[in-house]
């Protein structure tokens, strides 16, 4: 009888029960609380999930789990969203960009059902001295392939001031409360962007404007290279709604295509910098 041990915490804004019940619609009617090092997998079956992917023990184990044959699915929240906790990534091994998620047909609808019109894309020069750019800091936090240096953000302002770029922003992570909203007043005043790997990237992708990310992977980094549709529509294949996962979907999604094991990235664009 395969399992799954469940890392999401039980506080009602990260929808532990639609997980549980989505894991329990797909036989998994053991399901066991995340103690790293306790439990070992049979087989790719047996799942290990968790939020988002912090370097240390929590790494070190979802290693070793995926060596021993099992799958590790990485839950964060959603890229893109009208209300906050209403939608959640999962890809197995790795996260925004870092792992692996089924790139199914409806990748399109997916896309529409999430209520966002694209703008036109600003044309806006990597050369213009004069663009208002938006710099978004990042905490640091995941893997070790993922997370953002120590001021990282700060610095990259002043590698663009250096460069001659006369109008930079920083804008510190907003929090958990209100951020979509920061997130969008801030693009109000922004010709371009430049991330770490941060979810405002989607949304200025949606809102037009150029954006140019730093880490090794970020969910749309083919943007300038399939186009930004296509990137968009791809995207919106890696996050469910609370109540699709209570159905079991995305694990079933995942299962029908061998867990993808173990996805080196569901996206391979190469970073490029404009500075």
């Amino acid at each position: 009888m395969n399992y799954a041990v469940l890392q999401i915490r039980p506080a009602p804004s990260y929808r532990r029960e639609a997980f549980e019940k989505g894991l329990r619609a797909m036989g998994y009617t053991d399901i066991r609380e995340y103690r790293a090092g306790r439990n070992w997998p049979s087989g790719p079956d047996d799942l290990l999930i968790v939020w988002n992917l912090m370097r240390g023990p929590d790494e070190t184990y979802a290693q070793q789990w995926e060596k021993r044959g099992g799958t590790v699915i990485v839950c964060e929240n959603g890229y893109l969203q009208k209300v906050d906790k209403t939608h959640y990534a999962m890809s197995t091994h790795g996260h925004n960009g870092s792992g692996w998620y089924p790139l199914g047909d409806d990748a399109q609808q997916r896309f529409d059902r999430l209520g966002f019109e694209i703008k036109p894309m600003r044309q806006v020069s990597p050369d213009d001295l004069s663009a208002r750019i938006l710099v978004r800091d990042q905490r640091g936090i995941g893997s070790m392939q993922m997370h953002s240096p120590k001021g990282w953000g700060p610095a990259m302002v002043a590698r663009l001031r250096a460069n001659g770029f006369k109008h930079v922003t920083l804008m510190n992570h907003p929090g958990d409360k209100g951020k979509l909203e920061a997130d969008l007043a801030q693009l109000r005043n922004a010709d371009r962007v430049v991330i770490w790997s941060s979810a405002i990237g989607v949304r200025a992708l949606v809102e037009g404007l150029p954006v140019q990310h730093l880490a090794p992977r970020w969910i749309c980094a083919g943007w300038p290279i399939v186009g930004r549709e296509r990137a968009l529509a791809n995207m919106a294949c890696g996050q469910y709604h609370f109540e699709e996962i209570a159905t079991g979907e995305p694990f079933a999604r995942m299962k029908a295509e061998g867990w993808g094991i173990h996805g080196a990235g569901a996206v391979k664009a190469p970073t490029k910098e404009f500075v």
